[in-house]
């Protein structure tokens, strides 16, 4: 057997599901002779033990290894126990809960041929597709934003918007499609193995980010990512959170608004204190004026910029007042994924109090999420002073001079927007608050 590319590492515990989905997927996939399959069983009790060494043969021959564990060595051990003993020039580490799709490897490769100083690469990772066959993003790179959160770029938007296409250099990719030169992973030490399922992707990506080395999302390359299926997988959220930003915070820069604004947006702060990417005035005016030629083409408005939170709020009440609750659902659920916040929370909390009354989950954890939001004058100012150091720090005025505005709006902001959250908490029957900005 002559030495395999890439070397495909999937670490799994238990979820035999997703790993055999995920087997039969990367096979058909067609990665070809030159890819081995290392599954690391991080000591399953159901049954990935018996069934996937046979699986994985009858799939991939003489290129699979099961490497069983006797203990649970979570994401990072198991990645590095795999490198250790892959053949291959190339890693992919690979989550289990992953569907890849025919060509993901080529372009991947290509792109080190392309760029000198890529330190790793990923493919497009898209949420399986809705009912009407639209794949949404589940990771187009990560970014870092303000209180040092990182999240995902363009969460949720359709794989076709004009954004998801665009090259971008990334500091940080997710490891849950990961593709890096086996030697480079080596020689920086592999995962740190003091994180436990979270956040260590993170602190690699800043290791190679410290050696003058930069990620990338490369579009043309794509896997299904079913997100958040692992077992365990928040349960350790705080402590790596906090592990990550004691060790990363001087080789990590903020950078979600700079993307932003490279794609066109305006970073926009609202007075609850959350950042979203808000679109110019040309643009809103345009489709304002789309907008008004009735329902058509409203929808095909929003459908092109999913980021115009007015507009999905107004297609909202408009699918409502048509008789498709199901539509206008869709359409709530949608706006308060791309932006949660009070603004897209309470719409949708009130639609389901009056379409769904019975639905007491659903209405319990969006009253706990909007819950959050209610805040002492106190702790507001002292959560605005921060962030005004914050944004003056990362080289951004401009939402630095909106801190200060927020903070002399305070009286404002109680007397106004937080008091009519903190009334419709108490209370069942709250109205449709007005689309835009609160305040």
């Amino acid at each position: 057997m002559s030495c395999p590319v890439i070397s495909v590492l999937i670490p799994v515990y238990n979820n035999w599901e997703l790993t055999r989905a995920c087997l039969e997927a990367l096979a058909a996939s067609d990665p070809g002779d030159d890819t081995e399959v290392l599954v690391v069983d991080n000591a399953s009790t159901d049954a990935t033990p018996q069934a996937c060494p046979a699986l994985g043969r009858s799939l991939f021959g003489e290129r699979f290894r099961y490497l069983p564990q006797p203990v649970n060595r979570n994401y990072a051990g198991a990645n590095n126990i795999a490198a250790a003993q892959a053949r291959g020039d190339w890693l992919l580490l690979l989550n289990n809960d992953t569907l890849p799709q025919p060509g993901w490897a080529a372009p991947l490769l290509r792109a080190f041929d392309e760029d000198p100083r890529l330190g790793a690469a990923g493919p497009l990772l898209l949420y399986p597709p809705d009912k009407d066959g639209l794949h949404r993003v589940q990771h187009l790179g990560v970014v870092l934003s303000q209180g040092s959160r990182v999240s995902h770029l363009y969460e949720y938007l359709p794989e076709r918007h004009p954004v998801v296409s665009r090259p971008r250099r990334l500091q940080i990719i997710t490891g849950a499609a990961l593709l890096i030169p086996r030697q480079r992973y080596l020689t920086l030490g592999g995962l740190d193995e003091g994180f436990i399922n979270g956040f260590e992707d993170v602190e690699f990506c800043a290791r190679l980010c410290r050696e003058d080395l930069h990620q990338r999302v490369i579009p043309e390359a794509r896997i299904i990512h079913l997100a958040g299926r692992s077992e365990g997988r928040r349960d350790s959220e705080a402590a790596n959170s906090a592990r990550c930003f004691r060790q990363c915070r001087h080789l990590l820069r903020m950078d979600e608004p700079a993307r932003w604004r490279d794609d066109g947006y305006q970073p926009e702060l609202s007075p609850w204190l959350t950042l979203a990417p808000g679109l110019p005035p040309t643009v809103r005016l345009r489709l304002l004026r789309q907008a008004r030629e009735g329902l058509a083409a409203l929808t095909e408005a929003v459908r092109g910029e999913p980021l115009w939170q007015e507009g999905l709020l107004l297609l909202a009440r408009q699918q409502e007042a048509q008789g498709r609750p199901g539509d206008a659902l869709e359409t709530l659920t949608l706006a308060a994924r791309l932006h949660s916040s009070p603004e897209t929370l309470l719409p949708l909390l009130a639609f389901v109090l009056r379409m769904a009354p019975e639905d007491a989950r659903t209405i319990a954890l969006l009253r706990e999420e909007l819950a959050g939001y209610l805040i002492t004058p106190e702790a507001r100012e002292a959560r605005l002073r921060a962030l005004q150091a914050e944004w003056l720090d990362a080289g951004e005025p401009a939402l630095a001079a909106r801190t200060e505005a927020l903070r002399q709006d305070a009286a404002a902001f109680f007397a106004g927007p937080h008091m009519r959250l903190a009334q419709a908490l108490q209370t069942d029957g709250m109205p449709l608050p007005s689309t835009g900005h609160a305040g």
